[in-house]
């Protein structure tokens, strides 16, 4: 390429003509190729986009967040102790520095170091010139230890919590003291722990079965548990703030009627349940799970995608529960008889309403001719949630305060004893009953056994 300032007038004209014409070319050539594209569709619509070209995506607007109230960080704690940092001298040119004043503050949240105590207690005896007798205390150690126990209260209480909230086996709750704590503790110790702290707090277990049964409803469960290889079950039941866990080896009815009493003379409320036919000893006010039938429908339609008069029942079955949970209730201004009359009359609309949906499919040979059969079965049972306000639909309670025990039957399977199984169930109903009330368990367990009679085991 020449110099375009100092080349002569010959040059610069032949590369003007040949730049026209290189012009020339190029606009012949883009003629083509826009014919070929075809820019403008037959019926003037808009201009196609080349294969190499990235089609045009509408960027999406950033979302802005909107500005919280207040600040969702960690609160600086209550400090358990203070340390101080100052200058006593200009670290530059070492004179003298006036009245200090905060410049910052930082928190630093940390665990100590908790190897075990141990605390001797030496009584001395002495001689009573004025009684002649020797004389000597008597220790008052219920707050700190059980009986002639050497363990104290916080070994036991944190042995209890390891075993029931944090689902630990026994291994590896000796693992966690050694290796924590540099506690040596043999496996036979922790289950003594254990069975004597179970022993301790056996009275307090009778009171919340006692106190179970004076609540607006119990909601009820049952898992298979196993104890020294044979099958068994855990009884579970729950109400707002109270659960009682019993191991047996039946999973008859005879277990309902030994918490609720024969045909549920023991028991006012209302029991909440699935369609299991042990729970039809009790003769009182039922209310079926609403879950478990739902699901068994969704089950069916699995069974079934493309059965129409099936999906059409499923809706309106469905809608009818919906409409009855939906339900406000009646006028708070009532008197309380025309309330519970207001609610008895529009539990037997939702029943009648069921009743019509599911009783032409009674004697057809149709998928849903058992759900059918089960619904009208159970129909008493089904709306008892309108009938008496505060019941739940469903035995939702019951299953997620046994979820605990199940995850702990497959961690370590189960008991090998008649007395492991009791002790599981005492254990579990206080650990959940605490849990369903909110309040510390290594706290609530402390308080009980130190109020507990120191009874040798």
């Amino acid at each position: 390429m020449f110099d375009l300032l100092s080349a002569p007038r010959r040059e610069l004209l032949k590369l003007v003509y040949e730049l026209i014409e290189e012009n020339q070319t190029l606009k012949i050539r883009l003629a083509e190729l826009q014919e070929k594209l075809k820019i403008k569709d037959e019926g003037g619509g808009k201009p196609s986009v080349p294969p190499f070209v990235k089609s045009s995506v509408k960027k999406k607007r950033k979302r802005v967040r909107a500005k919280r109230q207040t600040g969702y960080s960690r609160k600086l704690d209550e400090p358990t102790s203070h340390e101080f940092h100052s200058y006593e001298a200009c670290p530059d040119c070492g004179g003298n520095l006036g009245k200090p004043s905060v410049c910052y503050k930082r928190q630093v949240i940390d665990i100590p170091k908790a190897d075990f105590t141990v605390t001797q207690h030496t009584v001395f005896k002495r001689w009573c010139f004025n009684c002649r007798k020797r004389v000597s205390p008597k220790l008052k150690l219920n707050d700190a230890v059980i009986g002639g126990h050497r363990f104290g209260l916080g070994i036991f209480t944190a042995i209890a919590a390891l075993r029931e909230r944090l689902r630990l086996p026994i291994n590896v709750i000796r693992v966690y003291f050694k290796t924590f704590h540099n506690l040596k503790l043999s496996e036979g110790e922790i289950v003594g722990i254990l069975h004597r702290v179970s022993n301790l707090t056996k009275p307090a277990y009778d009171e919340t079965l006692n106190s179970i049964k004076l609540s607006r409803f119990i909601c009820a469960d049952e898992t298979g548990f196993r104890e020294n290889g044979a099958n068994g079950y855990l009884w579970n039941f729950a109400s707002q703030n109270k659960q009682i866990i019993l191991y047996r080896k039946s999973r008859g009815s005879k277990v309902v009627a030994e918490i609720l009493g024969e045909e549920g003379r023991d028991y006012q409320g209302v029991i909440v349940s699935d369609f299991y036919s042990a729970y039809n000893e009790f003769l009182g006010f039922h209310q079926r799970c609403w879950a478990h039938y739902l699901r068994d429908i969704d089950k069916l339609k699995k069974e079934f995608p493309r059965h129409p008069p099936l999906n059409n029942w499923a809706k309106k079955v469905k809608t009818v529960y919906h409409q009855a949970k939906s339900w406000v209730g009646p006028d708070a201004n009532l008197p309380l008889g025309l309330q519970a009359q207001e609610r008895i009359k529009e539990e037997a609309y939702f029943k009648e309403k069921l009743l019509e949906i599911c009783e032409p499919y009674l004697t057809k040979q149709a998928p849903m001719s058992t759900l059918c059969g089960r619904a009208v079965k159970f129909l008493p049972e089904l709306f008892t949630f309108v009938r008496f306000p505060g019941i739940p639909s469903t035995n939702n309670l019951a299953e997620r305060t046994l979820r605990h025990l199940v995850v702990q039957r497959k961690i370590f399977g189960g008991t090998r004893s008649p007395r492991g199984s009791e002790t599981k169930a005492i254990l579990g109903s206080l650990f959940g009953t605490w849990n369903l009330q909110n309040l510390n368990p290594l706290r609530e367990m402390r308080l009980l056994l130190a109020r507990a009679p120191c009874q040798e085991v």
